[in-house]
């Protein structure tokens, strides 16, 4: 018996996460703002690479599939280096986690709890153009620790609005390979941007200043 999507998409996730642990790893030293620029730029340039090749062979939709996650991996490097320097790994371990349990939360409530979320995607994506001018904003503008807080917590509350949402997709997708390619970059996305919100909420709520 073929697998099902879900087993598909749960497969390459697990696989995505694990290989990008491994970018974040390599790249944890690097220093370069030009190689951060070049990885960023990379990592972008290769969504819709990756997204627009799903319908090529498995292997090679897969592969470059993996070889995202890693520049993604390596593109974040620096930032969860500067992370681990503020809260210790441990506390990077505890927010993976955390992370790890809110999908799975939301995956069994997407997934399961009959309610229909398909109706949530405009309003994410508004949401979502919010919270990245927000973080625009932000680079130019010193941002206090109450704003940088709630800056935090909107940014994973719509992360969790996205889990649902693509959770709920998973149930009415069609059983093929670039489905499950185009399924696990979403998923992966949301919950790299979950865990990155949910680190500088720890970072802030664990700063003494």
């Amino acid at each position: 018996m073929l697998p099902t999507l879900f087993t598909k998409v749960m497969f390459l996730l697990v696989t995505c996460l694990s290989v990008s642990a491994l970018g974040v790893w390599l790249g944890r030293n690097i220093r370069s703002l030009g190689a951060v620029i070049g990885l960023g730029i990379a990592f972008f340039v290769g969504t819709f690479v990756v997204y627009f090749s799903a319908t090529a062979a498995p292997p090679v939709a897969i592969s470059l599939l993996l070889a995202w996650t890693l520049v993604s991996g390596l593109f974040m490097g620096p930032c969860i280096q500067g992370y681990s320097e503020r809260i210790g790994w441990e506390g990077v371990f505890l927010c993976f986690t955390g992370t790890a349990g809110a999908m799975a939360v939301c995956g069994l409530i997407g997934m399961f709890s009959g309610v229909d979320f398909s109706g949530m995607g405009t309003y994410l994506m508004f949401a979502l153009f919010g919270l990245i001018i927000f973080g625009v904003v932000g680079i130019f503008v010193r941002m206090s620790r109450t704003v940088n807080i709630i800056h935090a917590i909107l940014g994973m509350v719509i992360f969790a609005g996205y889990f649902l949402f693509d959770f709920f997709r998973l149930t009415k997708g069609e059983d093929t390979w670039p489905e499950a390619v185009r399924m696990t970059m979403s998923l992966y996305l949301d919950f790299i941007n979950f865990f990155l919100y949910l680190l500088q909420l720890y970072a802030e709520i664990s700063s003494k200043s």
